[in-house]
């Protein structure tokens, strides 16, 4: 018997346990394999699927329930303006990453002079991205330790028709050119081992060391703060994101190397999560 639309779209009900969103999740799958809008399959419902795009539907529908996040099924998340390639190499940009983006280009604001800009633990590219695509006469240099997200970060500088980065591979700061930079971003791991297990099902598909941090979650922040002074011009300023309970050790940190206009940023849920510094 042929499936409607309207009878794949009710096996949202199969996704309640694992997703906050299971109509749009399911809504999302089946226009991916039917190459249909979201706004078709609500107005076409009684339409028949083909038995080769149930099952498609049926096997995405089954990963999503197994808990890897749709970002993975569907190969692309949205962030800022445009939208990602991501895979299981790099982080799912998240909107938290969208407010670190906020600060730094606020700080960046009517600075059209050529400036270079550092994005250390780049992933996907997003953030360096989202900077390079506001003034194409800012070079940024993103870094990665790892050469598979590196490869997503320049598809997707290709695919967005960016060319004012330059991507490195490398840990941090020594994985930066011999140069000395207007501002640093860096959105480095720092959930703790032991915090990873309670932060949801999703997360065990994601890379651990996109996440993951020793020290408490501590030791990638530790490591930047105590290299990204070498490299920032003077008056240039440090931003990173960081973990809910990390802000005022983070802000202590700061100050003690010498650090100064040392501030915290709540994130748009209200969470401490974003803390700024300037070299002098």
């Amino acid at each position: 018997m042929p499936i409607s639309l309207q009878q794949a779209l009710r096996d949202s009900i199969s996704l309640r346990n694992v997703s906050e969103s299971s109509a749009l999740d399911t809504e999302l799958l089946l226009s991916y394999v039917t190459g249909k809008s979201r706004e078709y399959l609500r107005t076409h419902s009684e339409e028949s699927l083909s038995i080769e795009t149930y099952d498609k539907f049926q096997y995405l529908m089954l990963r999503r329930k197994q808990g890897e996040p749709i970002a993975y099924i569907l190969g692309n998340k949205e962030f800022w303006d445009f939208d990602l390639k991501v895979n299981k190499s790099v982080l799912i940009p998240r909107p938290e990453t969208e407010f670190l983006v906020e600060q730094t280009l606020a700080k960046l604001k009517n600075k059209f002079a050529p400036l270079r800009i550092a994005d250390l633990g780049t992933g996907s590219g997003a953030i360096a991205i989202a900077i390079a695509r506001k003034n194409s006469g800012w070079q940024i240099d993103a870094v990665d330790i790892s050469e598979d997200a590196l490869l997503v970060a320049r598809e997707n500088a290709a695919m967005l028709q960016v060319s004012n980065i330059e991507f490195h591979l490398g840990s941090w700061c020594d994985g930066l050119p011999k140069e000395q930079y207007d501002l640093i971003v860096a959105n480095p791991p720092y959930v703790a081992p032991e915090q990873k297990l309670f932060l949801g099902e999703g997360l065990s598909f994601e890379p651990s060391v996109a996440l993951v941090a020793e020290d408490l979650g501590f030791a990638a922040l530790d490591t930047i703060i105590r290299t990204a002074k070498f490299y920032l011009k003077k008056d240039a300023w440090l931003l990173m994101e960081h973990g809910h309970d990390q802000q005022k050790k983070l802000v202590d940190s700061l100050k003690d190397l010498g650090y100064k206009n040392v501030a915290g940023h709540k994130d748009y849920a209200g969470i401490d999560r974003i803390v700024e510094c300037k070299w002098i």
